[in-house]
């Protein structure tokens, strides 16, 4: 899959979300910007692409698109519909969230794009990977 990103833009994502430590919590264990969305719904992968591309919509989505797989690859998060995981390749579910992807947020239908991701219309909503190897539907 074709995503609008340079090797600028995948490695400030990289670096913002998955490289830099942020604070240490109990234990001393790292908390990377990604981790702060550990848990929650889908939405939040679509907050700091919309922070680091701001208006440039394709952008941001491919931004989005690019986190959302590696999640998958990582094994960190699996994909579900109606809480049923989907079983295709992670290509083709990163992909079916390319070509559901509205044209732009005004064709969203929503004052605000964040509203997308609770709509029918998108494609799945995410599950974390828990401590003991299970997957935890969020919100």
């Amino acid at each position: 899959m074709r995503l609008n990103l340079s090797n600028e833009d995948i490695s400030q994502i990289s670096s913002d979300l998955f490289d830099t430590s942020y604070e240490k919590i109990e234990n001393e264990k790292s908390l990377f910007g990604i981790d702060y969305a550990d848990g929650k719904s889908i939405v939040n992968l679509w907050h700091p692409s919309k922070r680091i591309f701001g208006a440039e919509f394709i952008k941001s989505r491919d931004a989005f698109l690019w986190i959302l797989e590696r999640l998958l690859r990582e094994g960190r998060v699996k994909l579900h519909k109606n809480g049923i995981f989907l079983k295709t390749s992670i290509e083709d579910q990163v992909e079916l969230f390319k070509k559901s992807w509205p044209e732009s947020e005004e064709a969203s239908g929503y004052e605000d794009f964040y509203w997308w991701f609770f709509d029918p219309e998108c494609p799945a909503g995410i599950a974390w990977r828990k401590d003991d190897g299970s997957y935890e539907i969020a919100d």
